[in-house]
């Protein structure tokens, strides 16, 4: 199921979780709703944003986005330590993490690859 994370009444991320409870501040994403709305406990509203707000936003996204690739920068290196290819999974995972700020919903709807 989809969640969105809520911080400060704000969504700030969407994930995929098996359960509400994974962790606190979770909502039921089929609520509505997307990254940037505001929760008042019941419902989501839409706030009118800022071009300031968009770019912290996205700043925030881009954020999350290379933090997951630095999580697997050590098998590329590896990989090339070796003389060998990039596992193929890991290759498809960096190229579609990559790829987060082309989606059409970005920064306020991101689809995020499962990690490997």
């Amino acid at each position: 199921m989809k969640a969105h994370i809520i911080e400060n009444t704000r969504v700030t991320n969407t994930i995929e979780v098996e359960s509400l409870s994974f962790m606190p501040h979770l909502i039921d994403a089929s609520l509505g709703g997307k990254i940037g709305d505001l929760w008042d406990g019941s419902i989501f509203k839409n706030p009118t944003l800022t071009e300031k707000d968009v770019v912290k936003i996205a700043a925030n996204v881009r954020e999350k986005r290379n933090a997951l690739l630095a999580k697997t920068d050590w098998v590329v290196t590896r990989a090339k330590e070796l003389g060998q290819d990039v596992p193929l999974a890991i290759y498809n995972y960096r190229g579609d993490l990559r790829q987060i700020p082309d989606q059409a919903g970005f920064p306020h709807t991101i689809i995020w690859p499962t990690e490997v």
